[in-house]
């Protein structure tokens, strides 16, 4: 939006200033002239009551005229003065309220830019924060974690992951450095169901690590080597997670019936429906043997035909085996990620 455009305050000021004092001079002449057209007309009515000639009446009724005239010209002129004073005094007042809406908006533009380059500076604190926090998770290993000397209502927090300690050590120094901002522990679900949202008190100074953390763990090094600690020094195992695969379920067209095995010990699972909705994995391996189809085939119609009543009396062993037992797939596959898992974490499975 464009700003409106400015008068200097000054110009119109002086213009002002020079009107009154028009206006003041034409009052002045008004009062005299007034009194001269009292005097012209004292002299025409004497002239008229004398009967004198009419050069004489003439000269009166003139100077009346010429009088009159220059009193109405001097009432116009003022008329007009004190026109061009509202107008004047118009623009000052619009120039006035202008000049206040300028310096608001100015205000308020300068505010603003003071706050984004602030708010700019928290946010690469925040980002400088972030990267160290993760350092802090880093630098706290397995061997270290056990020795986090932070209590609650249940104990000694001793078996909190590397993260969640540098998580926590974070907040407490900014709980304390910052006490206006209520900081918490986010919840989390661990195996035993869900952990709510904790509160971080800042009761361990500015520099929590030491107490809760690297001052057990300098105690503990100084046994060690005195020999009154054992050097087969307590890790943190994170507790493992449930690898079992989600098995999804897959529609496809069967072009084939056929049975497959869904766990070990138990009867065989036919599929003999045109349009059927299967395990994925037993879909897939379905596919590739030839026996279902993902699209639609050109026969559905002759298919769905010929499979009506299918089922009844039918002895599922004569059934093709696909060859596929979805139980030890679900087994296989746990493993594999445990493997992987534990791979991750360096750990031996056992």
């Amino acid at each position: 939006m464009a700003k409106p455009k400015l008068v200097a305050a000054g110009t119109l000021e002086s213009e002002l200033a020079g009107l009154l004092t028009t206006r003041d001079n034409l009052q002045a002449r008004q009062i005299a002239i007034a009194a001269e057209l009292e005097q012209a007309v004292a002299r025409r009515r004497e002239v008229l009551i004398q009967g004198s000639d009419a050069a004489a009446t003439a000269e009166a009724e003139r100077a009346c005229r010429d009088v009159e005239g220059t009193a109405a010209g001097i009432a116009d002129a003022l008329a007009e003065v004190e026109r061009r004073i509202g107008a004047t005094e118009g623009k000052i007042e619009d120039a006035r309220i202008i000049g206040e809406r300028e310096a608001a908006a100015a205000t308020l533009e300068r505010d603003g830019k003071a706050i984004d380059a602030a708010a700019e500076r928290v946010r690469q604190a925040v980002a400088d924060l972030a990267k160290a926090q993760s350092a802090l998770a880093g630098a706290i290993t397995v061997t270290a974690a056990p020795h986090f000397a932070r209590h609650d209502f249940h104990g000694r927090r001793s078996g909190e992951a590397p993260e969640h300690v540098a998580a926590y050590l974070t907040g407490h120094m900014i709980a304390t450095m910052l006490p206006g901002i209520a900081v918490s522990e986010a919840g989390r679900q661990e195996r035993f169901g869900w952990l709510s949202a904790r509160p971080i008190e800042a009761t361990d100074g500015e520099a929590p690590a030491k107490p809760l953390l690297t001052d057990p763990l300098r105690e503990l090094a100084a046994r060690v080597r005195a020999g009154e600690a054992s050097p087969d020094l307590p890790r943190f195992e994170r507790p493992e997670p449930d690898f079992a695969p989600s098995v999804s379920q897959e529609q496809i067209f069967i072009l084939e019936p056929f049975r497959y095995t869904r766990r070990k010990g138990y009867l065989p699972e036919i599929v003999t429906h045109v349009v059927s909705t299967i395990p994925a994995p037993v879909a897939k391996q379905a596919i590739a043997e030839g026996f279902a189809s993902r699209s639609e085939p050109q026969n559905i119609e002759a298919l769905k035909a010929r499979r009506r009543g299918f089922s009844q009396n039918l002895d599922i062993y004569t059934l093709p085996d696909l060859g596929f037992d979805l139980g030890a797939w679900i087994e296989e596959e746990t493993a594999r990620r445990r493997a992987a898992w534990l791979a991750e974490q360096g750990r031996q499975a056992a």
